[in-house]
């Protein structure tokens, strides 16, 4: 077996010592087997810090599977792919009261949609289920302009305007609703309008915006009276074009068994309450 030179340097140092110290002579057989020993240790130590290295390697394999940082695993794979809140906008109410003289009564919410842009006409259909079906809007942002449009009695148009966070919404009864009310789907048309949208200087120079009943010039009010005209809506639609925004739209009604009604027809005079109240309520 061969020995490197540094086994037998260290070897003749260490004889060197002993005979500086006047220790016994080494003979040659003696220097090689310590050469062949140091190399045996050597060799355990080298294997032996091998075979450590592989035990963590293993675990840093294995850890995070078999070990307690399994649990951070568990915790990720639990975790939504996608857990980003998504605002669904408020919520239309339940029922919708309705006060005509000394009646008092609740619709309730029938149908609904909602719709995430504005600066658009939206037409909603519905059924109704009695000459008193209501309708109401909300939006995301209340200061939104809204206009409600829907036909009457006579074929003519009618409706409500204004800001979201107001009254906007309205019903029929007898007086109001078309003859045909029951007798097929009926629908309304709504426009919203961003809250900056330029209303004021549209109906300015569309209608000239006249102040009525109580407004000073052209407040709010009557530009809620300017925003019922077909011509001041396509110009503002014009001005403003569709983009993001949040709303929904409620119809209400009475059950069907709550007003029944002959041959589909409304009740005949006599039987007609003295006052209707076809404005929009709360």
């Amino acid at each position: 077996m061969r020995h490197t030179e540094d086994d037998l340097r260290k070897l003749l140092t260490e004889h060197g010592r002993e005979r500086a110290h006047h220790g016994p002579s080494v003979h040659l057989d003696a220097i090689v087997k310590r050469g062949h020993r140091m190399r045996r240790i050597r060799r355990a130590v080298t294997a032996g810090t091998a075979a450590a290295f592989a035990v963590v390697a293993v675990g840093l394999v294995n850890g995070p599977l078999t070990g307690p940082s399994g649990v951070a695993e568990t915790m990720v794979a639990q975790r939504p792919v996608d857990s980003a809140q998504v605002n669904p906008g408020p919520k239309l109410p339940e029922k919708f009261p309705v006060v005509l003289g000394a009646d008092k009564f609740d619709l309730s919410l029938i149908h609904s949609q909602r719709f995430e842009t504005e600066g658009v006409a939206r037409t909603v259909t519905f059924t109704p289920s009695s000459f008193f079906t209501g309708y109401k809007v909300v939006c995301d942002d209340p200061r939104a302009w809204v206009v409600i449009a829907q036909q009457l009695k006579s074929g003519e148009s009618g409706g409500t305007a204004g800001r979201c966070e107001g009254s906007v919404g309205g019903h029929h009864d007898q007086l109001s609703a078309p003859s045909n009310w029951l007798k097929r789907s009926q629908s309304l048309q709504v426009w919203v309008f961003p809250a900056d949208a330029p209303v004021r200087e549209v109906a300015k120079a569309v209608t000239g915006c006249r102040p009525i009943w109580k407004s000073k010039g052209c407040d709010e009010m009557a530009q809620s009276h300017a925003l019922m005209r077909p011509e001041v809506r396509e110009r503002l639609l014009a001005e403003v074009g569709e983009q993001p925004g949040g709303w929904a739209v409620g119809i209400y009604d009475r059950p069907a068994t709550a007003e029944p009604v002959l041959n589909g027809e409304p009740p005949t005079d006599a039987e007609l309450p003295t006052e209707s109240a076809s404005t929009p309520t709360g």
